[in-house]
């Protein structure tokens, strides 16, 4: 509500409102709120999969260019979610990707844990006797915020808010320094070059020092990983 309410003081933006279809809301409804709020016109309602994270999913199937990379559409995305690594892990690494150059992400509930959930025995679909004792004891949006969101260098700005709220901003200028992790990166045709066009030149020194860095981390991978590697690249296996 009071997202919808900003955006229509702003006189632009739309706000997409993610949900579950395995919850009813009721008395009252959402749409209900929204529609006695006059705000209904600035907020989309989603609740067509069972996860935030398959909807996620499905908006990087609809944004996919040609080449294959994600075309970001969102300026700000806050998950407020199931405080879960497993289920919050990925979602971060898949909003990143649907994060415009510029935007935030944000998180709350950082320093919430299994162990404040009180009596219950479970939380949304997690049985708390399932969990280890790290998992009950360990804040995983903290974990999560610390581990996925600190280390990924598309993110250049971050903020931790009242010990709750984490903010990170994807930088505004997009380099091959900081696209992001594994999954942002957009796959290159056969025989293309992974330099941008008209990129300047690299400091003397710097190609060779990537070349050790490379062939150090070549030689601490498993022989099978090795090999699967060459023949995802097309070569001959190499003993």
């Amino acid at each position: 509500m009071f997202i919808a309410a900003a955006l229509q003081a702003n006189g632009t933006g739309h706000l997409t409102s993610v949900d579950s279809l395995r919850w009813q809301r009721t008395d009252p409804s959402p749409h209900e709120v929204l529609e006695k709020a006059g705000l209904r016109d600035w907020v989309t309602l989603d609740a067509n999969y069972s996860t935030y994270t398959w909807f996620l999913k499905a908006e990087i199937e609809k944004h996919l260019d040609p080449s294959g990379a994600v075309q970001p559409v969102y300026d700000f995305i806050f998950l407020d979610g199931a405080k879960n690594w497993t289920t919050d892990g990925l979602a971060v690494i898949l909003a990143e990707r649907l994060l415009r150059p510029g935007g935030w992400l944000l998180l709350d509930d950082l320093g919430w844990t299994y162990g404040k959930a009180g009596r219950r025995s479970q939380h949304y679909d997690i049985r708390l006797e399932q969990l280890s004792d790290e998992e009950l004891e360990q804040p995983h949006l903290q974990a999560i915020f610390d581990l996925l969101i600190r280390t990924n260098p598309a993110f250049d700005r971050f903020r931790i808010q009242d010990d709750w709220w984490g903010w990170a901003r994807k930088a505004p200028v997009q380099t091959r320094r900081n696209r992001g992790g594994v999954l942002s990166r957009r796959p290159l045709p056969t025989g293309a070059s992974a330099e941008p066009a008209g990129a300047a030149a690299e400091p003397a020194g710097v190609r060779p020092r990537l070349r050790r860095l490379r062939d150090g981390v070549w030689r601490r991978l498993p022989a099978g990983a090795r090999r699967r590697i060459r023949s995802l690249m097309g070569k001959p296996p190499h003993h």
